[in-house]
C-alpha cells in the first residue's frame, strides 16, 4: 500500500510538472489507449513487448495492455522502461528509446483515468514483427550446428564458436543478430577469435557451445558488435567497414534468461553483409582497460579509472562506444579531454545494469585528434547492501572473466582519419560458359571475389586454383543457371571483397 501511495504521488507530481510547463497539448483531451497510448507503445515498447519476444507480456492490444496499466505507469515514471542506460545531456545516440516527458505524462494520465480503451476507429495500423532479416537477406549466416537446450533456472552465458569460412579477407558493412528464441535470449555479443582457442573450448563441451560468464573465456581479437532487446541492425557509415581476415572465427555469446518452468531451445543466427561500396577506412575496436584493480570487501562506492591517449600523429573518429562491467558495477562515465584542455562528455551511465548492457552509436561521429585522452571512471558497490553482490559476506573482488569477478572495460568503435585505402579496380574482359560453368575473365580479382548477375551475388563463386590465374579468372558452378535466362541479356559484374565493383558487361546465354 505504501508503495502504491508513493507511486501515485510521484506520478501526480510528474503530470503537474508537465502540465505546468505548457509544453503539451495532449492533456486537453481524454487520454485513451486507441488514440494516444498505443502510438507510444508502437514507437518505443512493442519491439520487445509482442508475442514471442523477451518481454514478459505483450502491449500490442488493449486487452493485453490493460491489466498492466499500473505496472507500466510505475516503470515509465521511474524511467526504468524502456531500458536506456545513458544519462541525458551526455552524448547523442542513434536509437534512443527514452520516453519524452510528455509521453510519460500521457501514459500516467491514462493509468490514473481508469486506463480507458477509447474509440476503435482511432486505432492506427498495427505494427508487425515478421521473422525476417530487417536489413534484407545476409550474404552469410553464421549459426551453431545444433539447437541449444535452455533449461529452467538460473541465467546462462553460452558461447558458440563458429568458422566464418571466408575465401579471403572480407569487408563487412553490417552485422545483424537474429535471436532464435526471443523468449529466452536476453542479449548477444560477438567476439573474434584468430587463434582457434574458442574451438578448443567448444570441442571440450559435449553440448553445442560452452559456458563462459563475463568474457568469452579467451583473449579475444576484438568484437563485432552485439544485440540487446530493442536494438536494430545498422549499416556502417559509407566508406567504413569491418575487416574480417580469412580463417577468423566468430564467437557468439548468448545470455539466456529462462522464464517459467518450460524447457526451451535456441539457435541464434548472425548475418554478415558484405561491403558493396568501396571501403576506404577500416573500423577498429579499441579497448580501454584497467585490469589491475582490487575492490575491497564492504566498499559501497569504489572508484576505478582507465584511460587511453591518441598517439602523436594519429587522429580518429569515434563511431560508437560499448561500456562493460559486471554485477558490482554501478556507474561509468566517459569523457574525451582534448589537447587544449577542453573536455567532452561521451557517455554517462549512472545506474549500470549487467542485464541491460549494449553498444551505443553516436548520431554524428566524434573527432578525436592526436593527444586526446579518453578517460573512463567507474564505481563499484561491494557492500552487503548490494542485492546483486554474488558474495555473502562480501569479499575482495579483482579483475577476471567470471561474472563473480569484475571488469572495467570500454570498447571504442573508431576509424583512422589518415587511412584512405585505394579501392581495387576489377575489370571484366570476357564472359563465357564452359561445361556448365560460368567463367569470367579479367584482371585484379581479389581472393574471395564474387560474380554478380543483374546485381545478385553468386555465392558459389571461386577464384581459379592456380595462383597466377586467381586474380584473372572467376567461376560459378551452378548458382548462375537460375539467373541467366536463355535468350535474354544480363548484366555481369564482379564485386571485390573491398566493396569495389567492375563495370558491367552484357552477356546472353
Amino acid at each position: 500500500m505504501k508503495r502504491v501511495l508513493q507511486l501515485s504521488l510521484i506520478a501526480a507530481a510528474f503530470t503537474l510538472l508537465v502540465l505546468g510547463s505548457g509544453k503539451s497539448s495532449a492533456f486537453q483531451e481524454e487520454v485513451t489507449f486507441n488514440n494516444q497510448v498505443v502510438r507510444i507503445f508502437q514507437a518505443k515498447c512493442q519491439v520487445c513487448h509482442h508475442p514471442g519476444d523477451i518481454a514478459p507480456f505483450s502491449l500490442m492490444t488493449y486487452a493485453e495492455a490493460r491489466p498492466w496499466a499500473r505496472a507500466i505507469q510505475e516503470k515509465v515514471v521511474l524511467r526504468e522502461m524502456p531500458p536506456w542506460k545513458p544519462v541525458d545531456g551526455c552524448g547523442e545516440f542513434d536509437g534512443d528509446r527514452r520516453l519524452t516527458d510528455d509521453e510519460i505524462a500521457t501514459i500516467s494520465r491514462w493509468a490514473d483515468s481508469s486506463a480507458r480503451e477509447g474509440d476503435p476507429a482511432l486505432l492506427p495500423e498495427p505494427r508487425t514483427f515478421p521473422d525476417v532479416w530487417p536489413l534484407g537477406p545476409p550474404d552469410v549466416v553464421l549459426q551453431p550446428e545444433g539447437d541449444y537446450v535452455v533449461k529452467p533456472g538460473a541465467d546462462i552465458y553460452r558461447c558458440f564458436s563458429i568458422p566464418t569460412a571466408l575465401r579471403g579477407d572480407r569487408y563487412i558493412s553490417a552485422v545483424e543478430i537474429k535471436p532464435g528464441n526471443r523468449n529466452v535470449v536476453h542479449h548477444v555479443i560477438i567476439y573474434l577469435d584468430r587463434t582457434g582457442a574458442s574451438k578448443q573450448l567448444d570441442d571440450a563441451d559435449p553440448e553445442p557451445g560452452y559456458t563462459s560468464f563475463g568474457g568469452p573465456g579467451f583473449d579475444a581479437a576484438g568484437t563485432l558488435g552485439g544485440w540487446s532487446p530493442g536494438a536494430r541492425g545498422r549499416f556502417e557509415p559509407e566508406g567504413n567497414a569491418w575487416l574480417l581476415t580469412e580463417g577468423v572465427r566468430a564467437v557468439i555469446q548468448v545470455h539466456y534468461h529462462p522464464r517459467g518452468n518450460t524447457t526451451e531451445t535456441d539457435r541464434t543466427q548472425v548475418g554478415l553483409y558484405y561491403a558493396r561500396q568501396p571501403v576506404r577506412k577500416d573500423i577498429q575496436a579499441v579497448p580501454i582497460v584497467n585490469d589491475s584493480f582490487r575492490i575491497p570487501a564492504g566498499d559501497p562506492h569504489y572508484r576505478v579509472t582507465a584511460s587511453q591517449t591518441v598517439p602523436p600523429g594519429l587522429a580518429l573518429h569515434l563511431i560508437g562506444v560499448y561500456p562493460h562491467m559486471h554485477l558490482l558495477g554501478r556507474e561509468m562515465s566517459v569523457e574525451a579531454q582534448s589537447p587544449d584542455g577542453s573536455s567532452r562528455c561521451l557517455i554517462n551511465i549512472d545506474k549500470w545494469s549487467f542485464q541491460w548492457q549494449g553498444m551505443y552509436f553516436f548520431k554524428e561521429q566524434i573527432p578525436l585528434p592526436a593527444g586526446t585522452t579518453v578517460r573512463v571512471t567507474s564505481y563499484y558497490d561491494n557492500s552487503a547492501g548490494n542485492p546483486l553482490n554474488p558474495n555473502n559476506p562480501p569479499k575482495p573482488v579483482a579483475w577476471g572473466e567470471q561474472t563473480t569477478d569484475e571488469m572495467c572495460v570500454l570498447f571504442l568503435e573508431v576509424s583512422l582519419d589518415a587511412q584512405n585505402r585505394t579501392p581495387s579496380s576489377p575489370t571484366i574482359k570476357s564472359v563465357s560458359i564452359d561445361s556448365n560453368t560460368l567463367v569470367v575473365q579479367g584482371q585484379r580479382f581479389l581472393p574471395g571475389s564474387d560474380i554478380e548477375i543483374d546485381g545478385t551475388r553468386l555465392s558459389d563463386t571461386i577464384n581459379h586454383k592456380k595462383k597466377k590465374k586467381a586474380t584473372k579468372q572467376l567461376m560459378s558452378g551452378g548458382d548462375w543457371k537460375s539467373l541467366l535466362v536463355p535468350g535474354r541479356a544480363s548484366s555481369i559484374t564482379v564485386l571485390n571483397t573491398d566493396g569495389a565493383r567492375s563495370d558491367a558487361v552484357s552477356f546472353s546465354r
